[in-house]
């Protein structure tokens, strides 16, 4: 919950912008807030020094507070909060920071698909933070825990949340469709081999939305191409003529290693394609077939609304990257 003083400085702020506050007019003092509302001195006190520091409120000798500036240049400050750090957070990290304006903070936090810290390091943090840019992968509803969040501030990164309603920001994935999307785009070479696995990966470091195994199968049933989901790869079960779709790194090079042993080569006995583009992916083994959307786009769209764009919810572009392992 937002500290009692950082909500009488929101008050003001909020009535400011709604023109309901005018320069000029007499703040109520601070023994009458004291009074009226119950609050206890130094909450005011700190309330009305964070005013004025932002140049709001100046006091006159005698006289009390007063509003000196209806010019509200707050520093803007942005919460971040991503699943875990991997190569495409770092892509799609590094691309806000590029694109935001000078002056703008950011803090960095890690929910770990750890549902109660995810709620936690939200509710810790609220009224902290100019912006609230959250990556929910969470495969349940969180749309209440986002909704704690005021909607001019949430900005909602690459799992669309579509239970919560409100005009906050969004720049998602449309998992299911591009998944489909991409995989119709290669039917081609996929449909060369003659059965096609993918892993749904059981690892607590790599988050698969439900969306991506949902257009999996549509794309399986489409063509008529034989199919298998499986939480894990069992490399001992891997075979000639298949095709692999796994999501996890750690699975992508456990695979590889298993291809050398056998002596095959991705692109002729087997199929590889891979989850999300990192640079490692483009010289891998020759490179390897991805499946990703574009992080530096997904970037710069975010940053946008951090540099006061107007806020709207947009789905990210995504791609199938042709390579040699299919």
């Amino acid at each position: 919950m937002m500290p009692v003083y950082k909500q009488i400085v929101q008050n003001v702020l909020d009535g400011i912008e709604q023109k309901k506050i005018l320069a000029g007019m007499k703040m109520p003092s601070i023994h009458k807030m004291k009074d009226e509302f119950g609050l206890a001195p130094g909450t005011v006190i700190r309330a009305y020094e964070e005013l004025r520091e932002m140049g709001i409120i100046s006091s006159k000798q005698g006289k009390g507070y007063y509003i000196s500036s209806i010019q509200i240049q707050q520093k803007i400050r942005v919460f971040l909060l991503f699943d875990r750090m991997n190569a495409y957070k770092e892509i799609l990290h590094d691309s806000i920071i590029h694109n935001l304006n000078p002056g703008i903070e950011m803090d960095v936090f890690f929910h770990h698909y750890d549902i109660k810290r995810f709620e936690k390091l939200i509710r810790e943090n609220l009224g902290k933070y100019s912006y609230y840019a959250v990556m929910p992968h969470f495969n349940e509803d969180v749309s209440k825990i986002l909704a704690k969040i005021p909607e001019r501030k949430l900005i909602v990164l690459d799992k669309s949340v579509s239970e919560l309603k409100g005009k906050y920001a969004a720049v998602y994935q449309d998992f299911e469709n591009d998944i489909f999307n991409g995989l119709m785009a290669n039917r081609k070479r996929i449909c060369s081999y003659q059965h096609f696995v993918s892993s749904s990966s059981d690892s607590p470091f790599q988050f698969v939305p439900e969306g991506c195994l949902l257009g999996f199968k549509r794309f399986c049933e489409e063509v008529e191409i034989p199919s298998t989901i499986v939480r894990k790869l069992d490399l001992t079960q891997i075979q000639i003529g298949t095709v692999y779709l796994v999501y996890s790194d750690m699975e992508l090079i456990s695979l590889l290693k298993e291809i050398d042993s056998r002596n095959w080569i991705p692109g002729k006995e087997v199929g590889i394609i891979s989850y999300d583009e990192t640079p490692m992916k483009e010289i891998l083994h020759g490179g390897i077939s991805v499946l990703s959307t574009d992080f530096r786009q997904m970037g710069l769209t975010a940053a946008t609304y951090m540099n006061g764009e107007q806020f709207r919810q947009e789905s990210n572009p995504f791609s199938f990257i042709l390579r040699s392992s299919i």
